[in-house]
């Protein structure tokens, strides 16, 4: 099937549209009523359900590294305003203001008005070499293309990328890496467009050799059986059949709408059937490669889904049978007892904790830079209460995100490296208001801004980069697993603990840098005994970590430990704050070699929170991310930077402190009666 799948992929054109006067304008899908409607379908897609709008969302976050697409001039080939053909209005402005859709927006219009979509700058490209390597003219170094502009190399396109994706990842060359991209985008936003060509234009404007029975015009939900029936009976290859080829160029466009991988399901089955979920396209795939006829149940389904299309260009039609289609839906899988969640993900979509967050945590940080203006005076406390009071509505934020996202999955907050980043930027912000509490002298508050807005703004990169759901769906045995629930959390807890005692070495350095403190000042001895503290806290929430990963180990693989690079990691980190904590009780470290061991050991946490990752070895390893190195290495340059301050410090004070006797044996001598 999936060989089959593959040769119709080739096969693929886009059918011809209707006439214009017949197409619907594309203020219809920016109705408020109509996008909240198909925002609110649950369908399912690499085994969670989820809101339409979640998929509509990722999409053109992949394609374009936004959530929303702008109708400018400059989507038109020729430099005139964007037209909708079915109306003959400009479409590119309304007033004076650019037209702007939200992800939900786009996607009906790629549906249902693909001529449009076609024209709209979508493809972001961030290597212009890559254009020109296709044989198309290039504009900017970093520019976005159509669809329209692109579609002249799409043969040359799908040849370079065959050849391309049978090299490594990492071996691949910028241009390489930038036209794999682009093909996959290309394709599956071809597949967008083509979504219903099977209620479109099913079997090709003048099928000849239709089976008896089927009459034109055609559709799927009353003559699919009979269809396939023929194609079964029929002794050739089913290329040979003459409407074959627009019945499964259709069929294509509703089953990859997405891509082959990871296609997105919008009927649900009866209760007590299977737990997947099926779709339009699946449905005719699966009768044209099976030997068992489309249920009347499913049949039923793609009757509702063909209403909504045929509604068209009646809006009122329109509305009533996107609201049936919802409503129906939704009730099959509340009979399932699936999809109670979905509304709850639309809230969390809209809300967008993590980016509220992130500038929270920011104008957080300018209220603990005020306090420094004027300390001790009125400003100050105003200053620090409005600090208080940002960031603690900041981390609020950022931990019900992460609440909420573990309610809307039944399982614990961590999973993949994306979800690290929000668990350990709560916790670091977390901590940093406890210390705040018991030293109440403005560092915790530091901590948090800094630690709080430096994840956030992290996890916000990653998601874009990414570009996938971060809301995946898990084994059931790794969700039911009591070991990893608790060994998964106290290793990040660990995590954020050490990185707030690195942190606060930086902070250190930095005020040293600044000539704010000196070795032996109250303040310096304060960071010094708060770094402490969160070095045994790191160390004991490590240790308890590695342990509980251990003992999951042998419960599921049969072995304590196996010298993987992710638990190596975590073994390095606890032995580094062993080394710390013994080195000052012992006295061979104090003040400014405490603080230069903790920034080593941040760089582990980084190591074994991120590097690993990239070796691509090991069962913890979360998957390689393009382009992490370089910002792993330029953190350890940051950090031999501060540590090679500090050595300098450090040995400074001993000279000092070496010559420091002769000196005031002078200077008594000089003051002596006999001088």
């Amino acid at each position: 099937m999936k060989t089959f799948r593959f040769v119709l992929l080739a096969l693929f054109t886009l059918s011809g549209f209707a006439a214009a006067a017949d197409l619907p304008p594309l203020d219809l899908f920016r109705d408020k009523e109509v996008v909240e409607t198909f925002a609110s379908i649950p369908v399912q897609e690499a085994g969670r359900i989820k809101p339409l709008e979640n998929v509509a969302s990722y999409r053109l976050l992949r394609f374009r590294a936004r959530r929303s697409i702008w109708l400018t001039d400059s989507g038109e080939m020729d430099g005139k305003p964007l037209v909708d053909p079915a109306t003959q209005k400009t479409i590119t402005k309304e007033g004076s203001k650019p037209v702007k859709l939200n992800s939900v927006e786009w996607l009906l219009m790629s549906w249902f008005r693909p001529d449009i979509g076609k024209l709209v700058p979508l493809f972001k490209v961030d290597n212009s070499s890559a254009i020109s390597e296709l044989g198309l003219t290039a504009k900017a170094k970093r520019d976005q293309y159509t669809f329209a502009e692109i579609e002249p190399a799409r043969q040359v396109m799908m040849q370079k990328m065959g050849e391309y994706r049978v090299i490594p990842p990492r071996k691949q060359t910028p241009e390489q890496r930038m036209i794999v991209q682009l093909a996959a985008n290309f394709l599956d936003y071809e597949m967008i467009t083509g979504h219903f060509d099977f209620i479109r234009d099913p079997l090709g404007e003048k099928p000849e050799g239709l089976p008896a029975g089927v009459t034109a015009p055609v559709r799927l939900s009353k003559s699919l059986n009979t269809l396939v029936a023929a194609i079964r009976a029929n002794n050739g290859p089913p290329m040979q059949i003459p409407w074959f080829r627009a019945f499964a160029r259709g069929a294509l466009g509703a089953m990859m709408s997405g891509n082959a991988e990871q296609q997105f399901r919008i009927f649900p089955p009866a209760p007590g059937g299977s737990n997947v979920w099926h779709g339009p396209g699946e449905m005719i795939f699966t009768a044209i490669n099976g030997d068992k006829d489309v249920t009347a149940d499913q049949l039923a389904w793609l009757a509702q889904y063909e209403d909504v299309y045929l509604a068209l260009p009646d809006a009122a039609k329109f509305k009533t049978a996107s609201k049936t289609l919802l409503s129906k839906i939704q009730e099959a899988a509340k009979a399932r007892g699936e999809g109670q969640y979905v509304a709850l993900e639309r809230h969390s979509m809209r809300a967008d904790y993590f980016f509220y967050a992130q500038w929270i945590f920011l104008t957080g940080f300018i209220a603990v830079a005020l306090t420094w203006v004027s300390p001790g005076s009125r400003f100050e406390k105003v200053a620090r209460l409005f600090a208080w009071l940002l960031l603690g509505g900041a981390t609020a934020l950022a931990v019900t995100g992460v609440a909420i996202r573990c309610i809307i999955m039944q399982r614990p907050p961590i999973t993949t490296l994306y979800e690290t980043i929000l668990f350990i930027g709560s916790a670091c912000a977390l901590l940093g208001l406890i210390a705040e509490w018991i030293t109440k002298r403005g560092l915790g508050l530091l901590v948090t801004a800094i630690g709080g807005t430096a994840c956030m703004f992290l996890s916000i990169q990653f998601e874009a980069s990414e570009a996938t759901d971060t809301l995946q769906q898990l084994q059931a045995v790794l969700i039911t697993n009591f070991w990893l629930s608790t060994h998964v959390p106290m290793i990040n807890l660990g995590y954020a603990a050490c990185m707030v005692a690195a942190l606060i070495s930086m902070i250190y350095f930095v005020q040293r840098l600044f000539g704010v403190i000196k070795t032996g000042a109250d303040d310096a001895r304060l960071l010094t005994r708060v770094a402490y503290g969160f070095i045994a806290a790191g160390l004991f929430l490590s240790l308890v970590g590695t342990v509980l990963g251990g003992i999951w180990a042998n419960y599921s693989w049969g072995r304590f430990w196996g010298w993987d690079p992710k638990e190596n990691g975590a073994l390095m980190i606890v032995l580094m704050c062993l080394v710390i904590l013994h080195a000052r009780l012992g006295g061979y470290i104090r003040e400014i070699g405490l603080h230069c061991c903790n920034l080593i050991l941040g760089c582990i946490v980084i190591f074994s929170w991120f590097g690993v990752n990239q070796l691509g070895v090991g069962l913890h390893a979360y998957g390689f991310t393009d382009g992490i190195w370089p910002k792993i290495y330029a953190y350890w340059l940051s950090q031999l930077l501060l540590i090679s301050y500090g050595l300098f410090l450090a040995l400074g004070e001993r000279r000092i402190k070496t010559l420091k006797p002769a000196t005031v044996e002078d200077v008594k001598l000089e003051k002596s009666p006999a001088h």
